[in-house]
């Protein structure tokens, strides 16, 4: 068995990348892949055993860029008013998609292709995640609209997602609109009344 390369892999994470951006995830193949990466089709399968596996890998990636870049435990942290959690936590959405703009995209059209749309999955609102966690808190203290949180968080990512993409697309400029602008919107869709 071959030893695997993980700049092989990285390379080959890129690519599907790559052709969700320019192709949506459908259009996603190993053959495809592999003539992006320049190895053959073959090798793809030592690192992912069929196209859904390569499409989630890219998922996990990319929603772990984020992770990466949040700060958990302010996010979490029940001394700070859940006001204050919920605008940290726009905030660092709001960063990440500003730097990472095609990010946003690739989770949208991975769920979309997986039915989601900009929602969360059952299984991504367990008790371990803390942005549930804190927009459950947010509601159950009456702070926020009586809803899912799947749609409180829909809200979020696919404002900042429509916003960033403006701008990187050359629609408007950053400073049109400003950070306090866009979560002023959000946070009028998601407060109670």
């Amino acid at each position: 068995m071959k030893k695997k390369d993980m700049n092989k892999q990285v390379k080959i994470q890129d690519a599907v990348a790559a052709i969700i951006l320019a192709e949506g995830p459908a259009g996603v193949s190993t053959t495809k892949v592999a003539k992006r990466v320049g190895i053959a089709q073959s090798n793809v399968y030592l690192y992912f055993k069929n196209k859904q596996a390569l499409i989630d890998s890219v998922y996990a990636r990319e929603t772990n860029r984020i992770l990466s870049t949040t700060d958990l435990d302010r996010l979490s942290d029940s001394t700070i008013d859940v006001t204050t959690r919920i605008r940290l936590y726009v905030q660092q959405v709001y960063d990440y998609s500003l730097a990472n703009p095609d990010s946003l995209t690739i989770i949208q059209q991975i769920k979309a292709l997986n039915g989601q749309g900009m929602t969360i999955s059952a299984a991504d609102a367990d008790p371990n995640n803390i942005v549930a966690n804190l927009l459950t808190a947010a509601i159950d203290a009456k702070v926020i609209k009586q809803l899912p949180v799947s749609l409180h968080m829909g809200v979020v990512f696919s404002t900042i997602h429509t916003h960033t993409t403006n701008i990187s697309k050359g629609r408007y400029a950053q400073d049109q609109y400003t950070f306090g602008d866009i979560f002023q919107m959000i946070w009028d869709a998601m407060k109670q009344d």
